[in-house]
């Protein structure tokens, strides 16, 4: 397949970057995704397409990454979204690895495993994001209608369709048993769902794999589109910290806090 044939849109690239997955590792952030997080830290790759995004080939993509080569051990596809773009993606990734390079893609897991299996074949690892759990859902990470980000209490929460109250965790079991992740996240926001009840339920799928990172991620304010309605939102250093502690008693030892 011709790679100068086929484009993304791109929103940036950092070629080195020891934050994505382990070791050091070229950033490659595509635009566009199907959440809309109240809480996401860079909300501008949300649409698929923006006057600041680039479209490029992945032949470009290929002589960037390229360029990073010696001083990489593989890439990190992140967004927005990359399993969007999983037809296109597929391709690059498969020429990436015959140059020896391990693909991870950072996803939100909410996208259609079946659908994306042939990407998810090529890929090394996920970072794998858990977004929440139950209805409150609707309102955190759902609402398309919400384009300004706002925390708005009073509106009534958005229904959500059925396969979105368990794709989250579904889509970790599955990639768990294909050994496909690396950490698993949770960004920690008071009020849309019961912490400890998604812990519990995540702990019982990560017990048999030891070597997978949980992350639990105090929620902040800075670069939201709505930072002062976001504040009272802010669990406390103590709540986090309580909150881990209560994952070391259900065996989620290999625990990373980060307050």
């Amino acid at each position: 397949m011709n790679l100068a044939e086929i484009s993304l849109p791109l929103h940036r690239i950092i070629p080195f970057s020891n934050v994505e997955g382990r070791g050091n590792r070229c950033a490659v952030f595509l635009q566009g995704c199907k959440l809309n997080c109240l809480y996401c830290h860079n909300p501008e790759t949300i649409p698929r397409y923006t006057a600041e995004a680039k479209l490029v080939s992945l032949q470009y993509l290929f002589e960037q990454i390229m360029e990073a080569r010696p001083f990489i051990r593989g890439v990190t596809f992140s967004g927005g979204e990359p399993t969007l773009h999983h037809q296109k993606l597929l391709p690059l990734c498969q020429a990436l690895r015959t140059q020896g390079l391990s693909i991870y893609l950072d996803s939100s897991g909410f996208f259609e495993f079946d659908k994306i299996r042939p990407l998810i074949k090529v890929c090394d690892k996920f970072l794998f994001d858990l977004k929440g759990d139950g209805e409150g859902l609707g309102a955190l990470c759902f609402d398309r209608q919400n384009r300004a980000g706002r925390f708005l209490p009073n509106l009534p929460q958005r229904p959500l369709r059925p396969q979105n109250l368990t794709r989250n965790l579904d889509n970790l079991q599955r990639l768990l048993t294909l050994n496909k992740v690396e950490e698993v996240r949770l960004v920690l926001i008071n009020g849309f769902f019961d912490a400890e009840e998604l812990v519990k339920k995540t702990a019982q799928l990560l017990r048999p794999y030891p070597d997978v990172l949980f992350k639990l991620i105090r929620v902040h304010n800075q670069g939201t589109r709505d930072a002062v309605g976001l504040s009272p939102l802010i669990p406390s250093i103590e709540q986090t910290q309580a909150l881990g502690a209560f994952a070391r008693t259900q065996g989620l030892n290999n625990l990373s806090i980060i307050l």
